[in-house]
């Protein structure tokens, strides 16, 4: 790679960090190009060139996000290989796992805290993830897996909601114990 090449590159990676900062900090209703441009001291004409907009930044950061936990998710999976039950538990604990580590690129992987990315352009990613999950509870159940996914998904979607805006102490481990006991509790009702 070339000295320019790893220079734009890093100042990509940059522009991500920054927004994912900016978001931490001021909430990402706040995050702007101008703001990050700014942090960087650079030009908007940079975050322009490299990324069009903060739409694009959005859309990056969601794939990116998609991506990580995908990687999450198959790390769960290999835990236990042989146990679709266990797997599903151990999948969701890294999905809520995941939401406690990157709060803000899951926000706007989920289009939560104000933050709106409603795009097409990271449905390749978001779909691995899915295939993962519908390639255990297929082993599960004879249901249609795409409403025992959805159901499934509304499930670890509002325990993440809960332990999100859960700050007490202990709150982390009370939301572990109660997502393995719903996904105990969801596989018997299959």
């Amino acid at each position: 790679m070339s000295r320019k090449a790893a220079y734009q590159e890093s100042l990509k990676q940059d522009i991500l960090r920054q927004t994912l900062a900016i978001a931490g900090e001021e909430g990402w209703p706040n995050v702007s190009t101008r703001k990050i441009a700014d942090r960087l001291q650079t030009s908007t004409t940079a975050i322009y060139h490299y990324f069009g907009g903060k739409e694009a930044i959005l859309i990056e950061l969601q794939r990116d996000g998609f991506r990580r936990l995908h990687d999450v998710q198959a790390a769960a999976l290999a835990i236990h290989p042989d146990d679709p039950e266990q797997q599903l538990v151990d999948v969701s604990l890294a999905v809520l796992q995941f939401a406690y580590e990157y709060p803000e690129l899951y926000a706007v992987m989920f289009s939560l805290d104000g933050v709106s990315c409603h795009s097409n352009d990271a449905v390749e990613e978001m779909a691995a993830t899915g295939d993962m999950l519908k390639a255990i509870l297929a082993k599960l159940t004879k249901q249609d897996v795409h409403s025992v996914l959805a159901h499934w998904g509304a499930t670890i979607q509002g325990f993440v909601a809960m332990a999100r805006n859960e700050s007490s102490p202990g709150a982390d481990e009370r939301f572990k114990q109660y997502v393995t006991e719903s996904m105990q509790r969801f596989v018997k009702g299959l």
